[in-house]
Formats: C-alpha cells, structure tokens, sequence
C-alpha cells in the first residue's frame, strides 16, 4: 500500500502534513466543495470556525495508524474523528473537569475511567476527548445535537463521528505526529 510505502519513508512530521493536514480528507474522496461545506455546517452547529477543524484518523488518512487495528483500510463501517482546534472549548472543559473531581464517584465508569486519563494523560497533549465525557461538558448538549445532525449528511451518514478538542494547532501536531511516529516505529520493526 502507498500509504505505508511513505510511511516508512517520511519522516512523521512530513507525513502527517502530506497526509492528513495538507489535503482534503478521505472520506471527501476529492470533492473538496462537499469538505468545506461539510465543515461550515459542524463549525456553525458547534460554534467554532471551519478552518479549525479536521478530519483525522482513518477517515481523514483511508486507513487507520493504529498498529492494534492491524493498519485497517477505512470502510463502511468505520468511524469519523474529527480534530477540533479551540483554546475555548480545551479550555472550558480542562476548567469543568478540575473544578468537578468531586463529581468522578457519581458518573458511571466508563465516564470516570475516561475523566482519570484525562488527568494523567490527556491534557498532557492538550486533548480533550469528548467520547466518554461529551455529556458532562457544559457545551455538550449543543455539541451531542451536531454530532447527531451531521450523522445525517453524506457523506457521515449513519456513522459514528468523534470530536476531540485540541488546546492549539500545535497540540494537533504533536499528538498526530506522536502516534505517527509510534505507527511508523510498528511498521519499520514489523519488516
């Protein structure tokens, strides 16, 4: 696969940008018309500009990096990450989750499961990932509604879509090409 072949080639810094930060998403095919309108709409329903928003994971790559998955092609029953870039909304919710540990005993655990690597290990990237904690955030009623409105749209139709809210453009590019980096050493070790 070509994309693996420049996996092993690039460094991960030059991959994630060719890759994922530098095109229109996979998912898109090559319809950037449908990209950005696809992204005005979920900027608009959660309140923040397009521009700040990208599709990342294997709906943004065609495939996933996630050596667990066996480097998985995306297909239809694949799910959507999409980046949210916003100091407002990273902001909000480290401030909702530090100032509300006493509410992690009354959540189920999943959800408290999720706020612990958060503290641990999340913020450390400056990432919030809102999959088990979207519905204690203050915005995730309005945020919980997007998701489920452009669940409805081609071409997410009828897909799981996550968000996950990066503190800044750089946090975007460190965790991407952390796991880049991780992937790339599973692939190199793996020949």
């Amino acid at each position: 696969m070509e994309t693996l072949s420049h996996l092993r080639e690039m460094n991960s810094s030059e991959f994630v940008s060719e890759y994922l930060f530098d095109r229109i998403s996979h998912i898109f095919g090559h319809d950037r018309a449908l990209y950005v309108q696809w992204k005005c709409k979920l900027g608009g329903l959660v309140e923040v500009d397009p521009a700040c928003l990208k599709v990342v994971g294997s709906a943004g790559l065609g495939m996933s990096l996630n050596p667990s998955k066996g480097f998985r092609v995306f297909d239809e029953k694949s799910d959507v990450d999409v980046a949210v870039v916003s100091h407002y909304h990273f902001t909000a919710s480290w401030r909702f989750l530090r100032a509300n540990g006493h509410l992690r005993t009354h959540v189920d655990e999943k959800t408290r499961i999720a706020w612990d690597e958060h503290v641990r290990r999340y913020v450390y990237w400056g990432t919030i990932a809102t999959d088990r904690l979207l519905g204690i955030l203050p915005f995730g009623k309005q945020w919980l509604q997007a998701i489920n409105e452009m669940n409805r749209l081609a071409p997410t139709l009828g897909r799981d879509i996550n968000l996950r809210i990066y503190a800044d453009y750089e946090a975007l590019r460190a965790y991407q090409v952390h796991s880049t980096t991780r992937a790339r050493e599973e692939v190199l070790t793996g020949e």
